[in-house]
């Protein structure tokens, strides 16, 4: 090899080096915006569209368009009913379903909900909403001799559960109408909702007070009540619920329980936003 030869490649080196650099940084720059495209979507409490999220974000319409299309293709964002709007997936939701369920926290969770059983005396839930149902997280139940036998990981209507109407209680009319689509619902105890001319007040009545409460309306003799949980934000993201069979436990009781639950609801809190912290 030349002198010259060898000078021209050592001279090549800053330059291979500067390319490399540029493209994973571009790379590293990508990732970023799929990252934050996903999280916008996921946050938001409806469907965005493609200008939405290019504005949220300062993102060029046409790069907004081209990560979304990723996301698509992994599944992990899908389009609304009308196909204008975008919104996390269920595989998205999914993943969300499985952290909150072995995250780092859960067993502080689980110490506190033991703790509200035991002053309650009455099998208390932790909820969350996953699409149009109600998906029972975490569970503990009572030692009394009479109470419900209902799994962890089941799934219960939103329209005629206290934690369902919860939830509810954060949407706007025409998200509601969104989710539950047309009347009637279906009917699971002669209590049972079933219209939105009885099912809209009630959920009114809910915002106004705080809590949420289900009179026999999902499973006959059964009573329970729900707080909301929030996360950092102040974002409700689950319920914490307690219920039992009647005449024991009754919605005069029921409604003295809020007090206990939203106690327990707030250390909850405070143990997701003590681990953010430490992370």
């Amino acid at each position: 090899m030349s002198s010259s030869t060898a000078l021209n490649t050592k001279s090549d080196v800053p330059k291979r080096l500067a390319t490399v650099t540029r493209l994973e940084t571009s790379k590293s720059s990508m990732a970023e915006k799929v990252l934050l495209i996903l999280e916008t979507v996921a946050n938001s409490e409806f469907p965005l569209t493609l200008e939405a999220i290019s504005s949220r974000l300062g993102f060029a319409k046409p790069t907004v368009f081209r990560l979304l299309n990723i996301l698509l293709a992994q599944g992990l964002v899908e389009r609304d009913l009308h196909g204008r709007r975008f919104q996390a997936s269920a595989k998205f939701r999914q993943m969300g379903i499985g952290l909150l369920a072995s995250d780092s926290v859960r067993s502080e969770r689980i110490a506190i909900i033991k703790r509200l059983v035991t002053t309650l005396g009455e099998t208390c839930n932790f909820n969350i909403r996953d699409g149009n149902e109600v998906l029972y997280l975490d569970r503990i139940e009572t030692t009394a001799p009479i109470r419900l036998h209902i799994d962890s990981g089941m799934r219960v209507p939103l329209h005629c559960t206290a934690s369902g109407k919860l939830f509810l209680s954060f949407l706007t009319e025409k998200q509601i109408r969104g989710i539950l689509g047309h009347e009637p619902f279906d009917r699971y105890t002669a209590k049972t909702m079933t219209n939105y001319k009885t099912l809209l007040p009630a959920i009114d009545r809910i915002i106004s007070q705080g809590y949420a409460l289900d009179d026999c309306e999902y499973l006959e003799g059964s009573v329970c009540v729900a707080v909301p949980v929030r996360d950092q934000k102040q974002k409700v993201f689950a319920a914490l619920a307690a219920h039992g069979p009647t005449p024991r436990f009754n919605l005069a009781l029921a409604e003295k329980s809020v007090l206990l639950l939203r106690g327990a609801a707030l250390e909850i809190e405070k143990s997701i936003v003590e681990d953010i912290e430490l992370k």
